[in-house]
């Protein structure tokens, strides 16, 4: 807080325009001190252990009263011959690699059925560094309305995006290379100017909160995810502790068990902000939810056991655990 200090009746009157040229810094730095702080909030580096995420492939299902939705979430190691296929290259910048951490796909796959829309298959894959997040490759595949494939690059100049899309009924019977309707965007960035060493995208939020301690996030965890066309903070943090109803299967190997019963859980909220004012933004989507997002862990296993948000402004839907692969 900057305090002016008007002259007092023992001290000899200043005149006007000195006055004037010593409130105008202050007045200036006050004013513009709100986007300083929002440029000085510098998100720290990550380091993440991925031998800690206990699961492989996560089943949710959720339905309310004009829509139902399935997602499926799979985790899994890239071998280098699975980058370079999986890979496209870029218009500019120098493409984000993988590092000595290897790296991770994890692929999510949501059906939506409602009676207001037509039948919608999403399908969202990203390649990302388990130990940074920052993401290498980001791919949206949505059919079954306004089809469309949309592929994200990142560089360290920015994203560059390829967009593939189907022309007419017809082509939308073939497989997406096939599209004809292409389009190519890039978005340029500084990392570094937006306080950003790491940048990712939503779905690796998964794997983050799953290979943290709840303790990590005692205090909120602000990280840098690109959200369609721009960079911009997602903040986590950790709400009160509720009681849901579990009912869902595990397996592992062989094994498999039914968990059906009400324990405490902590949660965790998704609140995104805008990078250059710091005020909040309501299109971040996380696997088809927008708004009041919430994350359900298990505090004995750190998996994510429910997901709370609005879908499309039809309402709130809650997606239950109904299966989880060790």
């Amino acid at each position: 807080m900057y305090l002016y200090y008007s002259p007092t009746k023992y001290m000899v009157e200043q005149p006007s325009h000195n006055r004037w040229l010593t409130f105008f810094p202050i007045l200036l730095i006050s004013l513009l001190s709100p986007f300083a702080s929002v440029a000085a909030d510098k998100i720290h580096s990550l380091s993440v252990d991925k031998i800690n995420v206990p699961w492989k492939h996560l089943s949710f299902k959720g339905k309310e009263f004009f829509v139902k939705l399935v997602v499926e979430v799979k985790l899994m190691p890239q071998t280098k011959a699975e980058l370079d296929a999986a890979f496209i290259s870029s218009i500019q910048g120098i493409p984000i690699s993988a590092t000595k951490s290897g790296a991770f796909m994890i692929n999510t796959k949501i059906s939506v059925k409602s009676v207001l829309l037509p039948k919608v298959q999403l399908q969202n894959v990203a390649w990302f560094d388990p130990a940074t997040l920052s993401a290498m490759q980001y791919v949206r595949l949505r059919t079954g309305f306004k089809d469309a494939k949309k592929t994200y690059r990142f560089t360290d100049k920015g994203v560059f995006k390829f967009t593939q899309r189907s022309m007419d009924k017809k082509e939308a019977l073939q497989v997406p290379e096939k599209w004809s309707g292409v389009k190519e965007e890039f978005y340029s960035y500084v990392p570094a100017k937006i306080g950003c060493s790491n940048i990712t995208v939503p779905i690796p939020i998964f794997y983050f909160i799953s290979a943290s301690k709840i303790s990590d996030f005692d205090k909120t965890v602000t990280i840098c995810v690109f959200n369609k066309k721009e960079v911009i903070y997602l903040d986590i943090q950790k709400e009160s502790v509720e009681s849901i109803q579990l009912d869902h299967t595990e397996i592992k190997g062989d094994q498999l068990s039914q968990r059906n019963t009400s324990i405490p859980v902590h949660v965790l909220s998704l609140k995104a902000r805008a990078v250059n004012t710091g005020k909040a933004i309501d299109n971040f989507t996380f696997v088809g939810l927008q708004g009041n997002i919430k994350i359900y862990i298990d505090p004995e296993t750190r998996i994510p056991v429910q997901l709370k948000g609005d879908y499309k402004g039809l309402g709130e839907v809650k997606l239950k655990l109904r299966q989880m692969v060790h």
